[in-house]
């Protein structure tokens, strides 16, 4: 109640709908209130590297130079979002020491997830990072009520893994079936 209060607006997101295009003003803060999002950074040709993906509670502020967004920030799912300027939360944060608090615990948060993040692509066999990225977010969707210790209901592909995980859609395949196999993963 009191995130909406400070002028944070409900607002719905279609699958794929892009929110923050890289280069793009990213003046804006949100709030995950239902869905998934995705955060990546477009590369030329056409790639991209998934940096992170957008659940439940997650805030998701995009980084900016001078302005322009870094990344791009994508409906993965249906998504709704709490949707404010950068300059609405940073007015809060100096109103409520709550509303920093949470703000400081979201950075850092995200910050521990960049670092292993970057473990995962630099020193983790592709077989450890797949698992790993399936764990975290496990653990992530578990912290919010959107699953159980037995499992989730994940919507994204092999191409979304792959591009998170700097691997190929094949590896990936690869690696998920190997998990299964050993008893570690079950599609239901």
């Amino acid at each position: 109640a009191y995130i909406k209060a400070l002028g944070f607006v409900p607002k719905r997101y279609a699958a794929e709908t892009a929110i923050v295009n890289q280069g793009e003003d990213g003046d804006r803060v949100f709030i995950i209130e239902s869905g998934w999002g995705c955060i990546s950074h477009d590369l030329a040709g056409g790639q991209r590297q998934i940096l992170d993906f957008a659940l439940k509670g997650d805030i998701v502020l995009p980084q900016t130079y001078t302005g322009a967004a870094l990344q791009t920030f994508v409906a993965q799912t249906d998504l709704a979002v709490l949707e404010a300027s950068a300059k609405t939360l940073a007015l809060g944060a100096a109103k409520s020491p709550h509303i920093a608090s949470l703000f400081l615990e979201t950075l850092a948060r995200q910050r521990a997830l960049v670092a292993q993040h970057l473990t995962n692509i630099g020193r983790r066999s592709a077989l450890a990072r797949t698992a790993h990225l399936l764990l975290e977010l496990r653990a992530r969707l578990e912290r919010v009520g959107a699953a159980s210790r037995t499992g989730f209901a994940c919507p994204l592909t092999q191409y979304d893994l792959a591009d998170a995980l700097g691997l190929t859609p094949v590896h990936v395949n690869r690696m998920l079936r190997e998990l299964r196999e050993r008893g570690f993963l079950e599609f239901r």
